[in-house]
């Protein structure tokens, strides 16, 4: 079995619709370790893949979710059309493999209020076959630095993609999930460029309710170049940061042609 990318499609069982608030990341992330097994969903959340013994990656990011139609807003609630359908990539054949038996063999999923149950999982492996792809955002791109105040007190600084920041964030952080997942290899030679094909969306999320520190991303269609080894991790692994909180999950649209 080897599969990067799966599609889940679920069913809503309590009610025509399915109801979340508006600030439902946390709901979403609570589901993927749902359908883990126990000790990994732990092994995940409490550690995961260490890198230089303090940076800690998940190895997996996710969609936001999508409704058979337009989304409805409704005071302080979102709500979708069922049947759902919800996105996750990771370079880890063990996640995939677990969400996707897990999911088709559990009775009910509970999301927030909603339950569902799992009517299809589609398993794909989206391939960069060249030093250039085209993709579209399926959960927003995050960059950003944690910077000092006049009071020396912390703040978070997000970053745009016409920032330069932006993109040396992506390219380390690719560095670093390459070194992870590839531990015996060299990094490839080449650095990873970002550049947005139209003007790109400022896509602004709140973790959960209890939490008002807002997460500025960035929504879009984008062109990656770089090692082709670089920006198939950003296809399997997610592009930028907060990735298993929900942010840069992306899609590929295209590979360039070669002799174009």
């Amino acid at each position: 079995m080897y599969y990067m990318k799966l599609n889940f499609v679920f069913k809503v069982n309590s009610s025509n619709k399915l109801v979340l608030g508006r600030k439902n990341q946390h709901l979403l992330q609570a589901l993927v370790y749902n359908l883990l097994d126990s000790e990994y969903a732990r092994f995940l959340h409490t550690e995961g893949f260490v890198y230089e013994g303090k940076r800690h990656f998940r190895l997996f990011s996710f969609s936001k979710l999508y409704g058979n139609g337009p989304i409805e807003l409704r005071d302080d609630f979102v709500l979708f059309q069922p049947p759902v359908r919800l996105v996750i990539t990771s370079p880890v054949n063990a996640i995939l493999e677990q969400l996707a038996t897990n999911a088709l063999s559990m009775g009910e999923i509970r999301l927030g209020n909603n339950l569902l149950s799992c009517k299809e999982v589609k398993a794909e492996h989206p391939r960069a076959e060249g030093e250039e792809i085209e993709f579209r955002t399926l959960s927003p791109i995050v960059c950003y630095s944690t910077l000092k105040k006049y009071d020396n007190s912390d703040f978070t600084y997000y970053y745009s993609p016409k920032e330069k920041e932006f993109g040396g964030q992506i390219y380390a952080n690719l560095v670093k999930k390459f070194q992870l997942i590839a531990p015996q290899k060299e990094v490839p030679e080449g650095a990873v460029k970002v550049e947005s094909i139209g003007r790109p969306k400022e896509d602004i999320r709140f973790f959960s309710p209890d939490d008002n520190r807002p997460i500025k991303g960035w929504s879009g269609r984008f062109k990656l170049c770089g090692p082709k080894s670089l920006l198939q991790i950003a296809l399997d692994a997610g592009l930028g940061a907060k990735n298993s909180a929900g942010f840069g999950c992306i899609e590929l649209v295209s590979n360039k042609q070669e002799g174009r």
